[in-house]
């Protein structure tokens, strides 16, 4: 059985205000494990909040980054004071209010 990967805290609320300067200068090769996000975007984060953009092209990037990691998984970003990676597929769950496989349906044998 194939396990499911699992969500990633990538940045810690610590960083504040620097947290999509920080995303941006967190990969090795982003041309190899992000997509969805332009070179315009990737300067504008790494020049930091002074920027007029920052938090347009912050934005920008969680609506439509796709991160892929060393097995192939896809995640998008959550930010919600931490920065997570999310695995593509996971949903909210608003009982335990946070991200969750979606429960399979049970088929029904009667």
């Amino acid at each position: 059985m194939k396990t499911k990967p699992e969500m990633m805290l990538w940045l810690s609320d610590a960083r504040g205000q620097y947290i999509p300067r920080d995303f941006a200068n967190s990969f090795v090769d982003r041309s190899q494990h992000v997509r969805g996000v332009d070179g315009g975007t990737w300067e504008t984060l790494e020049a930091g909040p002074d920027h007029e953009w920052y938090w347009d092209a912050w934005s920008d990037v969680c609506d439509n980054a796709v991160v892929t990691d060393e097995n192939g998984h896809e995640y998008f970003i959550h930010q919600d004071g931490d920065c997570w990676l999310v695995p593509k597929g996971m949903e909210w769950d608003d009982h335990m209010e946070t991200f969750d496989w979606p429960k399979e349906e049970i088929a029904d044998n009667h």
